[in-house]
């Protein structure tokens, strides 16, 4: 368990370090951590125990004693099969009742540490979301880090879903000072898009955009909204390591029916976009023969409307 622990300290250690946190913090960090860690260390555990226990056992005859006094090897770990069903027992309803407790504090108290100090969240190649920005970054450099290289934004419109404005620089500075609740960001020596959609759905085959070059951009991010310090909130509850079984089955049931919904949506979409009742609009059907003999519906169409039927299938196909 403490090989593990130290694993798991090690791999989220740039989320505790630079935060000033205190020594409760960092407990729970780590007491939260180790119910998933159960699953892996009990076989292991068991194995190293049970090799030891035995390897004893041979090593000083006592084998050989049981099997003198009448004592076979099946009685003789009988012990150890009825310890072993219990401790399985025992460790399903730990990892239905203990395990999701942890994760669901992990992740809560992970996020709640990242809101802390957020001019620290950000880590270097990767995106990182602050407030109404995804930032991404090569490389920081600096005592705190102030200093970036690389910079690529992608800011978040509040009028529409999705990232239509980017930003790319070739630096950037942090200005602000860590306990402000607004992180000035100042780059510079990049360029500017923002996509624009217009109205009339034709106009945006072209992708029509804007394009800016700056030499110098500033721009502030406003994280009144995400600097908490009730490092005890918990929102956080999407993730499926947070459920038991019970809960699973309940979300399997509700996934089931989303999922029959979205079918049912794209079924209705794709039969509007396909123009299904009008196909036969131009078609003589008095032409057509009532007693269907061909091995193919097309040969029962006249010839004249065969071409066309065509083009329309294969146009409504792309």
């Amino acid at each position: 368990m403490f090989i593990f622990i130290l694993q798991g300290v090690w791999l989220y250690i740039a989320e505790l370090a630079g935060k000033d946190l205190d020594v409760a913090v960092t407990a729970k960090f780590i007491l939260y951590y180790m119910p998933r860690l159960i699953p892996l260390v009990v076989p292991l555990t068991i194995l190293l125990s049970s090799i030891m226990v035995f390897g004893n056992f041979a090593e000083n005859y006592e084998f050989a004693a049981m099997k003198s006094t009448g004592i076979s090897l099946q009685r003789a770990m009988r012990s150890l099969s009825v310890f072993i069903v219990a401790l399985g027992i025992a460790s399903f309803f730990f990892a239905n009742n203990v395990i999701p407790w942890g994760e669901y504090n992990f992740h809560n108290l992970r996020r709640n540490i990242a809101k802390v100090k957020p001019a620290l969240a950000i880590a270097e190649g990767q995106f990182n979301e602050i407030g109404n920005i995804n930032i991404k970054v090569e490389e920081k450099t600096g005592d705190r880090g102030q200093y970036l290289r690389g910079v690529v934004i992608h800011k978040k419109s509040d009028i529409r879903i999705g990232n239509y404005t980017v930003i790319i620089a070739e630096k950037g500075e942090l200005k602000s000072s860590e306990d402000s609740n607004i992180l000035q960001l100042e780059l510079l020596n990049g360029n500017y898009y923002e996509e624009i959609i217009n109205r009339d759905s034709r106009k945006n085959i072209n992708k029509p955009h804007v394009r800016s070059y700056f030499k110098n951009y500033t721009f502030n991010v406003d994280l009144e909204l995400l600097n908490s310090e009730d490092l005890d909130e918990k929102q956080l509850d999407d993730k499926y390591t947070m459920l038991n079984v019970s809960q699973l089955q309940r979300r399997i049931d509700t996934l089931e029916i989303q999922k029959k919904a979205d079918y049912l949506a794209l079924s209705n979409t794709l039969y509007n976009r396909s123009t299904y009742e009008a196909l036969g609009t131009n078609i003589d059907t008095s032409k057509i023969k009532t007693t269907y003999s061909a091995k193919s519906i097309l040969d029962s169409l006249p010839y004249q409307t065969k071409d066309s039927d065509y083009k329309l299938s294969i146009k409504l196909i792309q």
